[in-house]
């Protein structure tokens, strides 16, 4: 018992100073809490939203999830490079692609990205949103969870997404979004490897998919309106 007891203070003192170095480096740097940036853009994007659909509304949104989201880096980690969490080793099918093709696709993924989290706030909206803090994560990033509960079924389990930022200078931007564990980029990463290593597919059945898909949204945010 006393053993449990001793582990349970030393995973709590542990956590609170976890939390207090990401907290006093952001303060060192000038620029807001990683909690507090991932805050105002989900609550940005919910009030755009609850406004009536029209194609002003959604360039707004898209603004926003613009200076929210590095798509860059969105796309690299899409891509191998860095090997997702849980694959030590991958390849990295990033260095494969000709400019050409990184100028192709990175559009793309940053347009399927921006649908997709604009249906997941969309979502959230008549849920309880709380917010459970942030934590160091792999690399130089910091991991923000989010809970949203819903208020008519609050027996429900809440939804998690943990927003996965890295720091550049005095910004933020997400370069990972994680729903109910399953990590988005990790998820484009093993499409695109499948497609990649199968000689039948390959780097044009990855556009002609991404395009596909985001066609698929398109007709489907059209009936939503």
């Amino acid at each position: 018992m006393l053993r449990r007891r001793l582990r349970a203070r030393n995973l709590i003192r542990s956590a609170l100073v976890t939390t207090a170095v990401v907290s006093c480096g952001a303060i060192a740097s000038g620029r807001e809490s990683a909690l507090a940036f991932i805050r105002r853009e989900h609550d940005a994007t919910a009030r755009l939203l609850r406004e009536p659909p029209s194609a002003a509304r959604d360039a707004k949104i898209d603004g926003v999830l613009g200076e929210m989201v590095d798509y860059d880096e969105f796309a690299r980690r899409s891509f191998g490079q860095p090997c997702p969490r849980g694959r030590p080793r991958c390849v990295d099918h990033w260095t494969t692609l000709t400019p050409p093709q990184r100028a192709e696709v990175t559009p793309l993924l940053q347009k399927l990205v921006m649908k997709t989290e604009r249906k997941n706030v969309l979502k959230t909206l008549d849920y309880d949103v709380d917010y459970k803090g942030e934590r160091a994560s792999e690399g130089e990033s910091t991991t923000v969870r989010m809970e949203a509960r819903s208020r008519l079924a609050p027996r429900d389990p809440p939804l998690q997404i943990d927003y996965v930022v890295v720091a550049t200078g005095d910004a933020w931007h997400v370069v990972d979004i994680v729903t109910e564990g399953s990590s988005r980029t990790k998820n484009y990463y093993d499409q695109f490897d499948r497609m990649l290593l199968d000689a039948s597919e390959g780097y044009p059945y990855i556009v002609k998919k991404l395009k596909e898909k985001i066609a698929k949204k398109d007709e489907s945010a059209a009936d939503a309106k």
